[in-house]
Formats: C-alpha cells, structure tokens, sequence
C-alpha cells in the first residue's frame, strides 16, 4: 500500500493544486463560473482513480489528521498544529488508518474526498508524516 502512495503522490498533489486554485479564486470573488469549473476539474480528477488508489488517498488523508495534535483556540478561527512523535512506520501508519476503509465502495471514498473541505490540509500533513 505504501509504494502505491508513493506513486500517487504527484496525483495527489494535483488535487491539492486545484483545491488551492479553488481557494484563491474564492477568496478574489471571481466568478462562480471558474470555482465551478475547477470543482469539476476536481471532480473527473478524482473518478480517475481505480478503487485501491482511493483507498490510498484518503489513508494518507487519514494519518495527515489523525497523526498530529490540534489545539484550537476559542477567540480565533486559528488552529495549531502539534507535532507528536510518530512511533510508527510508514507501513504500519498505512496499515492502521486504512484498516475501516476497507469496507468502502469506489463511490463512498470518491465522495469522501470530493466533498470533504479539509482535503489539501490533511493530503499535505499525511505526506509529510509518511515521506512522500
């Protein structure tokens, strides 16, 4: 599973991209138009992947934010991220947080990271965390 990841990671980086093309374009008030269209580009990004690569994806997505500690401030939207020691190896790390998804369809992991906003975040932190 994990040299999967590691040829995923320029895919997954793709999506990270768009998100952040998405974000940018949000935050300038640009025409809801082009946020459609990047989400769409997202979208048939996403379908792309066969089943075991989405798996992947969102195990990644999985350890990126189960693996770090947050601590979020009441008076602020500010959140900090607290790098734990990680005791565990790459494969194993895959292994745990993959353990559930399993049971997952193609369709039910393709939503799960089409729909869910903290994708970038959480795809930056488990690449990080496992070295891709």
């Amino acid at each position: 599973m994990y040299s999967l990841a590691k040829q995923l990671a320029g895919r997954m980086k793709a999506i990270m991209e768009i998100e952040s093309k998405i974000a940018e374009t949000e935050r300038n008030h640009q025409s809801e138009e082009i946020v459609r269209n990047l989400e769409q580009k997202k979208s048939d990004l996403i379908k792309t992947f066969t089943r075991d690569e989405l798996l992947v994806i969102k195990t990644v997505m999985n350890v990126g934010r189960s693996e770090r500690g947050y601590r979020f401030y009441f008076d602020s939207e500010d959140v900090e991220i607290i790098h734990l020691p990680i005791e565990l190896t790459e494969h194993e790390l895959m292994q745990k947080y993959s353990y559930y998804l399993v049971h997952k369809t193609k369709e039910e992991l393709a939503n799960g990271i089409e729909y869910y906003t903290a994708v970038s975040e959480q795809l930056k932190e488990g690449m990080e965390i496992l070295k891709l």
